[in-house]
This record gives C-alpha cells, structure tokens and sequence, in this order.
C-alpha cells in the first residue's frame, strides 16, 4: 500500500479513533484500522420541494477516544498530520495500549517513523503568522488547504518543510464591523504544486499548463 494512503488514514482519525488490529502491528492496508463516523447535527429534516438551504452543525471538538501520535518515538499533537508529508513516512504501527501524557488519557498509539534523511521543521501557526506576516499580534483565522483551523494556533504545529505558499486576506465589512485577517497556508501537495504552474488569463479561456 502506498504510503500517501496510509497517511490519509491517520488524518480520519483526528476526531475519532476506534481500531481493532493487534496488540502491536504495523498497516499495510486501509480495512488495519476501522474509524467512527463524524458527527454532523441537523437543524431540520429536508424534504425534496423544500427550498430553504440545509444547515448542519459539525462536532469538529470531539475528543472521545483519541490516540496517541509519535513521530520517531516523539510525542506530538495530532494536528501536524495535517501537514505530513507523506513522501517522508518510512513506517506505521499501530499500539493497540492506552496512554495517559500530561494528565490526558489516550485510547491506543500510533507511531510514525520517518527517513533517516529526513529533518523536521515543526512551527505553530502562531509563529507562522510572526515569521511571515506583518500581522504580529492581530488576531487572525488560519485555513489550511481551504479548510478553516478551528484550535489553539499557537499548539498547532504544521512541519515548515511541507509549506508550499503563506498568502494574507484582510476583509473589512465597515457595515457590520467586521475586521479579520485570514492566512491562507497552502501545502506541498502534488494538487497544489501542479496549480502553481498553471498560468490563468482572466477574460479568456487560456489556460497554460507547465510541465516538468
């Protein structure tokens, strides 16, 4: 199994984790670790002439049975899973052992080995926003490959290695008084590197595509 799929495992298991492999194992394949559903919340049921939008409220803040994730024998926050690469994943195992680290208790472990040529470069996202913006201490919204971060920035470690692009979007709504600043980071994956390349020319349909 590619290593870029059992990554992808590890990031469904952010919310809710509930495996059934052995005591110790590595994972070669997807059905090694079985994941609980998240949980999204209806305001009301739907009918099919209806013609008011849905709306759902999901739990992103579940933090029932949660694993425990090392990274070369090193514990760390689940969140760097979101900015992994997975090229640089040498092993997985899955310790089916709960945990308890600084007074939490964790529900199994899982522990990534990465290349031995391979050095990480761990920053929070509030350190992002000091390093690479102006923004210093003004408040701001972090969304990772367009999805909005919803935690603490300043625990939400991302590795700085697999960082592709940091761009600022400051959107005032003097009306509603609305001021924020959004900081849009932009990871090394193949989808993203190949957008970077292409070359849109708006009021035309050109589009040119490089190619390495």
């Amino acid at each position: 199994m590619k290593q870029i799929l059992l990554v992808a495992i590890l990031f469904l298991t952010i919310n809710t984790y509930g495996q059934t492999v052995s005591s110790k194992t590595d994972v070669t394949k997807i059905s090694d670790i079985k994941f609980n559903a998240a949980k999204i919340y209806n305001t009301r049921e739907k009918t099919e002439n209806d013609t008011l939008p849905g709306v759902t409220y999901v739990n992103e803040n579940n933090t029932e049975r949660n694993p425990a994730y090392f990274i070369n024998e090193k514990f760390v926050n689940a969140t760097i899973l979101k900015t992994l690469n997975p090229n640089i994943i040498d092993g997985i195992k899955v310790v089916n052992e709960d945990v308890e680290i600084d007074h939490i208790k964790y529900y199994g472990q899982i522990h990534l080995k990465t290349k031995d040529n391979y050095n990480q470069r761990l920053i929070s996202l509030n350190d992002i926003k000091l390093k690479y913006t102006n923004l210093k201490n003004s408040p701001a919204l972090f969304v990772i490959d367009n999805e909005i971060i919803n935690a603490d920035y300043g625990k939400y470690l991302v590795d700085e290695n697999y960082v592709l692009k940091i761009s600022v979007e400051k959107i005032e709504n003097k009306e509603d008084k609305l001021k924020i600043n959004i900081v849009k980071v932009l990871t090394k994956s193949a989808d993203n590197i190949q957008k970077s390349k292409e070359i849109r020319i708006r009021g035309t349909h050109i589009e040119t595509t490089f190619n390495e």
